[in-house]
């Protein structure tokens, strides 16, 4: 067990650059002290539950640490470190300016800026995942092949939160999607913030397709995040390029083992 723990322990400060532990730890202190802080004071921030969020939110902050822990043959043990420099500021941002700041009312727009660097973070993770399915099954492929896996990946991430939504107002009793209009405006602070987000000159019009313009809004910002982290990946595959061709990693792997 002890050499296990070494072997652990090894793996990660062989990967991770000081710097990237460095800013990991900032976040995630920043993230504690808003669980702690949400706690003891006991605020009811929003009408939400930051406590849960953040608390989910900063497990999810560990996530290269506790691949890890997978089996040696698992993708996820080969990917590489630099995922969690994204997807760790992306649950920052989320609960700790969102749910803890509560910015995703007291900003305008802040809630559809999450979903459209959501989506593309969902993106890179796809194409760093597919990558490691790569190095694992040492097959070499196109670049521009496995930036679509990752377009096709961060949009499934996508349309699944847009379905958790549902499903949790649906059978939940939330208010995920707006259908409240009423708790959209309590949570905002006013009905001026609410359209300073949606321009409507009917108001009665615009309560009755709020939810769904909600929705829909969310839904382009997806797309517009996942088509452009899409097109950065797609003319610079990094992980396919120079000293990291992951392609050229494969090809020397399969002659040595072929010597």
């Amino acid at each position: 067990m002890k050499n296990y723990f070494k072997n652990y322990f090894k793996r990660i400060f062989s990967q991770v650059k000081k710097s990237e532990l460095i800013y990991w730890w900032i976040l995630r202190g920043l993230m504690i002290y808003a669980l702690i802080d949400t706690i003891i004071n006991g605020k009811d921030y929003s009408g939400s539950n930051p406590p849960i969020q953040i608390a989910a939110n900063l497990v999810g902050m560990f996530a290269y640490e506790i691949i890890q822990f997978f089996p040696e043959n698992s993708n996820f043990r080969r990917m590489s470190p630099r995922f969690q420099n994204i997807t760790a500021l992306g649950f920052f941002l989320g609960s700790f300016g969102g749910a803890y700041m509560n910015l995703y009312y007291s900003l305008p727009m802040y809630d559809k800026i999450l979903h459209a660097t959501g989506t593309a973070e969902g993106v890179y993770i796809g194409y760093e995942y597919t990558c490691a399915m790569q190095l694992k099954h040492k097959k070499e492929c196109p670049p521009q092949i496995i930036t679509l896996c990752g377009l096709g990946f961060g949009f499934v991430l996508a349309s699944g939160w847009e379905l958790f939504e549902f499903i949790y107002d649906q059978f939940f009793g939330g208010d995920a999607q707006h259908w409240n209009i009423q708790n959209a405006i309590d949570e905002a602070g006013g009905v001026e913030k609410i359209f300073s987000m949606f321009k409507f000159d009917d108001l009665d019009l615009f309560i009755q397709r709020f939810p769904l313009m909600d929705t829909m809004s969310d839904v382009v910002m997806n797309f517009i995040g996942g088509m452009i982290m899409f097109a950065i990946l797609y003319f610079f595959p990094y992980r396919h390029r120079g000293k990291n061709d992951i392609n050229r990693q494969i090809r020397e792997m399969n002659s040595q083992a072929e010597n």
